[in-house]
């Protein structure tokens, strides 16, 4: 967990408040944003930080995956006080939402330090799911009792630097190469990216120039062409002339969702591509709009 930014503070300081508890925690953003990791830091700061932590990724999960996994992860009596980070919780089916119901509801009548601890993220947002009778609502509630927002990385422009850096020796020391530095005008076009992959992609541009560029200055044109050329939003954005009376950026941002749409022809995954995103991103976008439209 590394940064200095407000946005990121607000984050770790809410993570380090619920670590002491064993309320659900509902970790919501987008993909790559770094909510596994998160969960991973609540699980270090808390009581259990001894007892393992277990990870299970719902999207795509066959039905009845989820008892296997609790059913092995709190096996035998030295893995009591596990904790249970599932990802995609939303993409759980009905049979197995109604399972990690039981599951919670059996928590609560045993002893508190040997009941698996349950943080949830997810991508979509579960107040809609809830509405549209596809999530069980006395899970989501069981589920949400501390919601924690994890911002995407270009809402973390004040980290960039600093997990550059990071990503940059940890590839190094991986591979072992010498690593190499950005100059300042690359690290302006890092601040100015748009970054629909989050920490991800940029752990990823960090591994690809310490393998190509060991012991190098990283300059503009060893850069991807996305980043030096800037990518619809980063362009949308320099033309853009905030108007005296302001605007209101969520319309704007539902107004750009539709025009992508339509030129798409409704295809979600080219829809993302016109507006800089990933198509999972373009989904919760989605999502957040209708909760609040």
């Amino acid at each position: 967990m590394i940064g200095v930014s407000p946005a990121f503070q607000r984050m770790r300081n809410a993570a380090r408040m619920v670590a002491a508890t064993d309320v659900g925690v509902l970790l919501r953003g987008e993909p790559g944003s770094g909510r596994e990791t998160l969960a991973r830091e609540i699980h270090a700061l808390s009581p259990r930080a001894q007892a393992p932590f277990v990870s299970f990724h719902c999207a795509g999960a066959p039905d009845g995956a989820l008892v296997t996994c609790v059913g092995t992860a709190t096996a035998g009596g030295a893995e009591a006080g596990v904790t249970l980070y599932l990802d995609e919780v939303g993409e759980l089916t009905g049979a197995d939402q109604a399972r990690l119901l039981h599951l919670i509801a059996a928590a609560d009548r045993t002893a508190a330090a040997d009941a698996p601890r349950v943080i949830a993220a997810s991508t979509l947002d579960l107040r809609s799911a809830v509405a549209d009778g596809r999530f069980r609502r006395d899970l989501y509630l069981r589920l949400c009792v501390v919601p924690i927002e994890v911002p995407p990385l270009r809402e973390r422009v004040l980290d960039i630097p600093v997990l550059t850096a990071h990503f940059l020796s940890t590839a190094a020391t991986r591979h072992g190469l010498d690593p190499c530095r950005l100059n300042a005008a690359a690290e302006r076009l890092l601040r100015r990216h748009w970054w629909p992959g989050n920490l991800r992609e940029l752990a990823n541009l960090c591994e690809r120039l310490v393998i190509l560029f060991p012991g190098r200055q990283v300059v503009p044109e060893d850069l991807p062409r996305e980043l030096v050329s800037g990518e619809p939003p980063a362009q949308a954005v320099a033309d853009f002339q905030l108007p005296p009376q302001g605007i209101d950026l969520n319309l704007l941002e539902a107004e750009l969702i539709r025009q992508a749409l339509a030129l798409a022809s409704g295809n979600k995954s080219r829809a993302a591509r016109l507006l800089g995103l990933t198509r999972d991103t373009l989904l919760y976008r989605l999502q957040k709009h209708l909760a609040t439209g």
